[in-house]
């Protein structure tokens, strides 16, 4: 029945881009060029993207893409790359729940990934200025002093390469040009926000050397409070953290606290000749992410472990009884306790010390943090060896070092996970491109990427106690071709193809805990796992076939199929020598039909997407392990368990509704259905009526502003978006507690600017009607009977002033 919905869907939307061809098309009896960039600010504006290895309007390239460009950013007051899913039809980017720590989980058009283990690749590649971001962790980019951002949606296996199975997001700083410009702003908000962001730009040697320094600082109060449940409930047995601190709070959650900078180096020695330099430092050590305890679970028989409906006891003094309710709990594991903090969903009572560890170990305090600190070097050159013949070389070198931390909002520890990880890449690209008699644009190059990296984490499970350290590498090798030809006027077909081969090595480390019953070795079980090495590897053609029509200069069409992988690996989390097993690739086939239009004398733009996905191996972690000479259970063993279709639609619309007044919008449509699952995946819960993970049905989103102009008085701009998504699942076993409800956000803004407009003042208000909402859920009741919900920021305002030089 979807399908067929789909399916007629997807007609009308056909026979409504050919209506609105047709008229323009009457218009011209052969096919157009498509519209020349237009000066009048009553029109929309053009974005070039590079997209497909050369310089494009978003108009004219056969894709769907969302391409955002510095001014419409700052007008939303957009300032991370999670803000832009808001407005990117079936794309959603969340910050990672606490327990994978300061990383993104990002997912288009229902592909992506959600867990930041090394273990699992990103389904939707990342990158800035033109390098790939590997993993998930330091993928929550700042959006300072950028020039652009291109989301491609739909798999880009032969124009990004791996991991860009779901799509991918680019991200593009702004070059020096050395004209002596920059920007310095301020700004103050709600919980103590200050912010300091600023650029500048200057030559070193005029019309050959030029340079770019962006830096900015962040600090900001936490917005879910600690509190310390013996000083809100004196007479209890459970230990008292509060150390003096006034108003029985401990501290608070999602606080930021981070500084970075960027220098950019652009050298010209000729008009053939162009060598970009970018170094990138980032020192981030905020605040654990926010979180509160939805539900406490029944693991009857437990120590420490609290039910339903007995009361729960420490030292035989009962503190409460948990009521059921996934939003309501009443126990010393709630969100909040009935009798101080009635309906607060920003409480918790986190300590972040564990003063009576299971099996006998040490008591141990681990600090308060979502932490990273990392650095980048990148070198581009580019260097037009003839006319119409040039190369591309980009070099690249990353690193970081993150720690984090959870506490899953208890006075007694069940779940305090402190994670660090460590990694370093080198990747290396090259691009050949050229035009041959002005028909056919080609490009062809190779790729090479590597990374080192580090996992440690200390599990405290009862009776299977163990410090993890285990060390990841990962190289690939990839050699693509993509070719355009204009077969005749209007007419383009389009083809790519990519080849990439990858390796992944997992050596297990398993450590004790000092103080265990163990003499501070691993439990026996697991001994054996320590030093074990798994090994992945695989290699995969991906291809790309469009047309390309352009029936006016106002209507173009394409249609195209394309392929994506994202590779394999090993299980991350074994705890056994047997479930040391490796994983294979997803895999996934794209058909994709589209029309862009630029109509009414380009004051309205309208461009429509719809496609049909099959979506192959998908990787599914399994909680039993069958497996001989060891228990079933601990398990969480990821398996390519399962095949799908995918599909949907997608509009996008920019209005210019007047002089100064212009409308945006987007909607989105996504349909997921698993067509076939294997028997450890119903084992672990999954049935094919159940939804992948991150696939909200309907998204949508609107936004409005207008310019006044007020002569020698400036201009004054408010402006207001809304931005819907439903809901969604967070675990592809799907259940009522790891379900996260859909929101509906409202955001506004009123910006005056000076009639030279080197002066601004902004006002933005986010979430304005104060809606409380999660970003996720974590349903951990296979292991401690809890889940842990991180709810978004309630209600804001800042104010910004901004210098222009």
């Amino acid at each position: 029945m979807t399908s067929t919905i789909f399916r007629t869907a997807l007609l009308a939307g056909a026979a409504a881009a050919a209506l609105v061809a047709m008229p323009a098309f009457a218009q011209s009896s052969e096919p157009a060029e498509s519209a020349a960039p237009a000066q009048d600010e009553e029109v929309n504006d053009d974005i070039v993207v590079t997209a497909q290895f050369r310089e494009q309007r978003v108009q004219d390239t056969p894709l769907a893409i969302t391409a955002i460009d510095a001014d419409l950013l700052e007008s939303r007051g957009q300032l991370s790359v999670v803000d832009v899913a808001a407005q990117a039809p079936n794309v959603t980017l969340r910050p990672a729940t606490a327990t994978f720590g300061p990383s993104i989980q990002a997912f288009i058009r229902g592909v992506g990934q959600y867990d930041s283990s090394y273990a699992f690749e990103p389904g939707v590649g990342l990158y800035v200025d033109d390098v790939y971001y590997p993993t998930l962790t330091g993928s929550i980019v700042d959006l300072v002093d950028l020039d652009r951002i291109e989301v491609l949606r739909g798999p880009q296996g032969t124009l990004s390469g791996q991991n860009s199975i779901g799509g991918s997001i680019k991200i593009y700083s702004k070059k020096p040009d050395g004209q002596g410009g920059g920007f310095v702003q301020a700004t103050y908000g709600r919980f103590n926000r200050v912010e300091v962001r600023g650029a500048m730009d200057f030559a070193l040697v005029p019309d050959k050397l030029f340079v770019r320094l962006t830096g900015t600082g962040v600090s900001k109060d936490g917005y879910v409070t600690r509190y310390d449940y013996a000083c809100t409930h004196p007479g209890t047995t459970v230990p008292s953290f509060q150390n003096a601190v006034s108003d029985c709070k401990l501290g608070t959650q999602g606080g930021k606290s981070y500084a970075a900078a960027r220098a950019a180096l652009r050298w010209v020695p000729s008009d053939r000749l162009e060598i970009n330099v970018i170094g990138d430092y980032t020192n981030d050590s905020s605040e654990a992410a926010p979180s509160t305890l939805l539900f406490v679970g029944n693991q009857a028989g437990v120590p420490g472990v609290p039910n339903n409906t007995s009361a729960y006891q420490i030292g035989g003094v009962a503190l409460g009884n948990a009521t059921g309710s996934p939003f309501i709990t009443y126990s010393p594991y709630g969100n909040y306790a009935q009798d101080t903090y009635t309906n607060s969903p920003y409480v918790n009572y986190a300590t972040y010390v564990n003063p009576a560890p299971r099996d006998g170990t040490a008591p141990y305090t681990v600090a308060d943090r979502n932490a990273i600190n990392g650095w980048g070097v990148s070198g581009t050159i580019d260097y037009e060896l003839a006319d119409n013949l040039s190369i591309k070389s980009i070099t690249a070198y990353r690193s970081y070092v993150t720690r984090y931390i959870f506490d899953e909002g208890s006075p007694v520890d069940t779940a305090l996970i402190d994670n660090y990880n460590r990694l370093e890449q080198v990747s290396q690209e090259v691009r050949i491109s050229g035009k041959i008699a002005d028909a056919v644009n080609f490009t062809v190059g190779g790729f090479y990427f590597q990374y080192d990296a580090t996992a440690r984490q200390r599990v405290d499970i009862p009776s299977l106690q163990f410090i993890q350290d285990d060390k990841i590498s990962q190289s690939t090798r990839a050699v693509f071709a993509n070719a355009e030809w204009a077969i005749v006027p209007g007419l383009d077909v389009v083809g790519g193809i990519r080849y990439t081969s990858a390796s992944k090595t997992v050596t297990y480390g398993r450590r004790g805990i000092p103080g265990s019953i163990f003499g501070g070795l691993p439990d026996p079980r697991i001994r054996a796992l320590d030093g074990v090495v798994g090994e992945h590897k695989s290699d995969n053609w991906d291809f790309r076939g469009a047309l390309q029509y352009r029936w006016s200069p106002e209507v173009m069409t394409y249609a195209q199929v394309s392929t994506g992988f994202k590779i394999g690996g090993v299980n991350p989390r074994a705890f056994f020598p047997q479930q040391a097993l490796p994983f294979g690739p997803e895999k996934l086939t794209a058909y994709e039909i589209g029309v862009k239009t630029d109509l009414f004398d380009r004051r309205v733009r309208f461009n429509l997407s719809g496609f049909y996905n099959k979506y192959r191996d998908i990787l599914i972690v399994v909680s039993s392990c069958p497996l001989p000479g060891v228990p079933a259970a601990p398990c969480a063993l990821p398996v390519n368990a399962g095949r799908a279709t995918v599909q949907g639609l997608e509009a996008e619309t920019t209005v210019k509704l007047a002089k100064g007044l212009t409308f945006d919008g987007s909607v989105a449509y996504l349909d997921f259905d698993y067509t076939s699952l294997s028997a450890a995946a119903i084992a672990s819960g999954v049935t094919p009526s159940m939804r992948g993970p991150f696939t909200p049905e309907w998204q949508y989103s609107a936004g409005v502003q207008y310019e006044a102009e007020f002569g020698s008085g400036g201009t004054l701009t408010p402006r207001l978006d809304v931005a819907h998504v439903g809901s969604f699942y967070q675990q592809a076993s799907n259940a009522a507690l790891n379900e996260v409800p859909g929101r509906t956000l409202l955001n506004a803004s009123i910006t005056w600017r000076s009639p030279s407009r080197d002066w601004s003042v902004a006002l933005h208000i986010t979430n304005v009607t104060d809606e409380l909402y999660y970003n996720s859920v974590f349903d951990n009741r296979g292991s401690n009977s809890t889940v842990t919900g991180f709810p978004g920021t309630p209600r804001e305002w800042a104010v910004t002033v901004k210098r222009t030089f």
